[in-house]
C-alpha cells in the first residue's frame, strides 16, 4: 500500500507542508519525472481566502509538494495522509486509488 504521509507543522503565521525524505525516494523511484518540494509554507490568511474559492487547500497542496501533477499517476498512490508533528493526529485523509483526484 502506498500510503504518503504530510508532514503539517503549525507555525505563528501560517502552515508548513512536508514530506520527509523517505517519501521524497519514494516519490522519485514511482514518478521518475517528479519534483518533489521539501516544504510548502501557507499564511493563515492565503488559506482561508483560497478554501473560499477553491475548496480545501489539501487537495492543491499533495500534487504540488510530491512534484506529480498527472492525475493517472496520482492514482498510483493509495492515500494520502496531513500528519500535525506536534501530536501525530491525522488531520486530513485522502483515498486516491480509484477515485478522481
Amino acid at each position: 500500500m502506498n500510503t504518503i504521509r504530510i508532514n503539517v507543522n503549525k507555525q505563528m503565521d501560517g502552515y508548513s507542508f512536508s514530506i520527509s525524505p523517505s517519501i521524497r525516494e519514494l516519490i522519485k523511484k514511482l514518478f521518475p519525472t517528479a519534483h518533489p518540494a521539501n516544504n510548502i509554507f501557507v499564511a493563515y490568511d492565503i488559506k482561508s481566502d483560497f478554501e473560499i474559492y477553491y475548496g480545501k487547500l489539501e487537495t492543491y497542496i499533495f500534487p504540488a509538494l510530491l512534484g506529480v501533477d498527472n492525475e493517472n499517476d496520482l492514482k498510483k498512490l493509495d492515500e494520502i495522509q496531513f500528519i500535525d508533528t506536534q501530536t501525530g493526529n491525522v488531520l486530513h485523509k485522502m483515498t486516491l486509488r480509484d477515485q478522481k483526484v
